[in-house]
C-alpha cells in the first residue's frame, strides 16, 4: 500500500515538473546547443528555485562548476562520454583565495543538487605527483540532499568527494566509481552508498565520517566493492561517527586494520570528543568476505537489532528523505 501511494506521489510529482515550470537547458562542445560551457548554462538561470535540467553532451569541459542556486541537476551523456576535469591543489588555491570555496572541480552551496552521468576529475596529482588534498566535490554548509548517480567522482589526492553540511547535510551516492588518497570519500551528517566502486590509492584510509552533532547521523556503504593499492585501509574518523558496511566485497590488498579513530597523543588538545565510542556496523551476503576477524557481521548486535534488508536509503534519512524517488523523477524528466 506505502509503495503504490508513493508511486501515485512520483506519477503526480512528474505530471506536475512536465509542465513549462521545469527549466530545461542544453550545453554542447559543438555549437549544436544554447550554451558552449556548463557554468554559463547555470548562471542563466533565474534567481528562483524551480527545478532546472541541464544536459551535458559529450566532451571533456575544463572548467570549475559554481552552484548556488537550488534544485539543479548536471545531466551528462554517460560517465565515459561527458567530462568535467581541473587540475586544482587546496594549498595552491589557499594561497590567493580566504576560503575552499573554488578549490574544487565542482563547489556546491546549494541543496537538492543532483549530478548524474558524468565524470568529475581534478586531475592535478596525475599531472604532478602531488597527492596532497585536492577535491573533485566540495559542498558547503548549504548543501544538502545531494545525488551523485552514473558517476566517475576521481581526484589525484586526498578528499575526492567531500560533503561538509556537518549539520543537517544529506547525501545519496549510487552506480559510482570513487578514486582518491586518504579519506577519498569523507561526508559529514547523513550518506548513503550503494552499487559503488571505490578505489584508494594510498595505503591509508578509504572512509571518513564525521557525525558529531547528531547521535544518529550515519555514513552506509552497501552491495559495493573495495580495492586499491597494497595496504590501502577501509577507514577512520576524528570525530564521533557511526559507520554500516553492508553486503560489501574486499579486496585482499586491504590492510589487516579495523576502521580506527584518529587521536593525537602528543597533542591531546587536538583530540575530538568520543562521546558514543566506536560505532563500525558490518553484514555480509556472503561469509567469504570476512577476510580478517574485525570484518565478522555484528549487525545482530545493534541496539535496534537491525537485519541487512532494513538498512535502505530511507532508514538512513530516517524519513526526511527519499532520495531514490528523487532521482527516478528527475531521470524520467530528463527523457521528456
Amino acid at each position: 500500500m506505502q509503495k503504490a501511494f508513493l508511486f501515485c506521489i512520483l506519477l503526480l510529482f512528474i505530471s506536475t515538473a512536465s509542465s513549462a515550470d521545469i527549466i530545461r537547458l542544453q550545453v554542447a562542445q559543438s555549437g549544436d546547443a544554447p550554451f558552449l560551457s556548463i557554468q554559463q548554462a547555470i548562471n542563466s538561470l533565474p534567481d528562483n528555485d524551480t527545478q532546472a535540467i541541464i544536459q551535458i553532451g559529450p566532451g571533456v569541459y575544463a572548467e570549475k562548476i559554481y552552484l548556488t542556486r537550488n534544485n539543479v541537476a548536471l545531466i551528462g551523456a554517460g560517465a565515459d562520454n561527458t567530462e568535467i576535469r581541473v587540475a586544482e591543489l587546496r594549498s595552491n588555491w589557499l594561497k590567493q583565495h580566504p576560503s575552499d570555496w573554488g578549490a574544487a572541480v565542482v563547489n556546491i552551496r546549494a541543496s537538492d543538487i543532483a549530478l548524474l552521468n558524468i565524470s568529475i576529475v581534478n586531475s592535478y596529482g596525475e599531472l604532478t605527483g602531488d597527492n596532497e588534498h585536492q577535491f573533485a566535490v566540495r559542498g558547503f554548509e548549504q548543501a544538502t540532499r545531494i545525488i551523485t548517480a552514473n558517476c566517475r567522482i576521481i581526484a589525484g589526492g586526498a578528499d575526492t568527494l567531500s560533503l561538509w553540511n556537518k549539520t543537517d547535510g544529506m547525501y545519496y551516492h549510487d552506480n559510482c566509481y570513487f578514486e582518491g588518497h586518504t579519506d577519498m570519500v569523507c561526508p559529514r551528517g547523513w550518506a548513503f552508498f550503494s552499487n559503488s566502486t571505490f578505489i584508494n590509492k594510498k595505503a591509508y584510509a578509504t572512509l571518513w565520517h564525521d557525525g558529531e552533532l547528531n547521535q544518529q547521523q550515519k555514513m552506509v556503504v552497501r552491495d559495493s566493492h573495495f580495492d586499491g593499492v597494497p595496504g590501502f585501509m577501509l577507514g577512520r574518523r576524528h570525530y564521533d561517527a557511526q559507520f554500516y558496511l553492508i553486503n560489501n566485497r574486499y579486496s585482499s590488498n586491504m590492510a589487516d586494520k579495523p576502521i580506527f579513530r584518529h587521536t593525537y597523543p602528543t597533542e591531546p588538545e587536538r583530540d575530538r570528543a568520543n562521546l558514543w565510542g566506536d560505532r563500525y556496523y558490518f553484514s555480509h551476503a556472503d561469509g567469504k568476505q570476512v577476510i580478517y576477524p574485525w570484518l565478522k557481521a555484528n549487525l545482530a548486535a545493534h541496539p535496534a537489532q537491525l537485519s541487512p534488508e532494513q538498512i535502505t536509503a530511507k532508514w538512513t534519512f530516517a524519513g526526511r528523505w527519499d532520495p531514490q524517488l528523487q532521482l527516478q523523477t528527475l531521470l524520467q524528466l530528463n527523457k521528456e
